[in-house]
């Protein structure tokens, strides 16, 4: 005799509970109903606004699930100003675009429009430099792109500038780094510092602030301060700019 076959039986409702589930999450991943009519952008800056509006109006009408944020962002990034832009979204058509940006505490010489930002990247910006220190990197310094190379550090360069930023109301202060990582400083046309390696950089800038309050008259001088050795600084006649 044959023997009988079990029979199967599928309990449907699970099946079909999941198959709805998966018909309503396609249903709202591609649904148009979800896509985006209003995107709140905060922190862009007056002359930022005409290049964020046209990155944003490409995702005008996209589904929001549907929608890469990563690739949104990544286009607002493409400006060197830009330290941060980070989108959100739901379901309801709305999104939220945060942008920051750098702040500069020194121009680049010889480039218009190039910056130094706290952080030690050099960026582009539209913004008012005039009174900010200057800053010479060395002639190995830059690549074509603003990317840094060779032995000098613009982080404590960046640093460095910030904290002359208000040395002197009347004086424009020149930072010059030099090929071998050390550095040098012009404080107007009169009156020089040498610096040396990027260490002890705090101790050397209060000696130097100490000793211009204790003598304004150092300013206008013609004399160049040596701070290599912190533990004998010396003065001589004489300055030379590093260009």
């Amino acid at each position: 005799m044959r023997r009988r076959r079990k029979r199967i039986i599928i309990n449907w409702k699970p099946v079909l509970t999941m198959l709805l589930i998966g018909n309503l999450f396609a249903g709202v991943f591609y649904s148009r109903m979800t896509s985006i009519v209003k995107v709140r952008v905060e922190g862009a800056q007056p002359d930022d606004q005409h290049r964020v509006r046209a990155i944003l109006q490409r995702i005008h009408s996209q589904p929001a699930l549907k929608l890469n944020r990563h690739v949104t962002e990544s286009a607002l990034l493409e400006r060197s100003a830009l330290v941060k832009a980070e989108m959100t979204r739901n379901i309801f058509g709305r999104a939220r675009v945060q942008l920051a940006y750098r702040r500069p505490v020194a121009r680049i010489a010889g480039m218009s429009g190039a910056a130094l930002s706290r952080d030690g990247v050099i960026f582009q910006t539209n913004s008012d430099l005039s009174s900010l220190p200057i800053v010479r990197p060395p002639n190995e310094g830059l690549q074509p792109s603003l990317t840094v190379a060779g032995p000098w550090r613009p982080g404590e360069v960046a640093g460095l500038a910030s904290e002359l930023a208000n040395f002197s109301d009347r004086q424009v202060v020149e930072i010059s780094a030099l090929n071998n990582g050390g550095l040098c400083l012009n404080i107007g046309s009169k009156f020089a510092v040498e610096l040396g390696l990027p260490e002890q950089l705090d101790a050397k800038i209060d000696y130097l602030r100490n000793k211009v309050e204790s003598d304004p008259a150092l300013l206008v001088s013609g004399q160049t301060l040596n701070l290599v050795n912190l533990e004998r600084p010396a003065l001589r006649m004489g300055i030379e700019r590093i260009k």
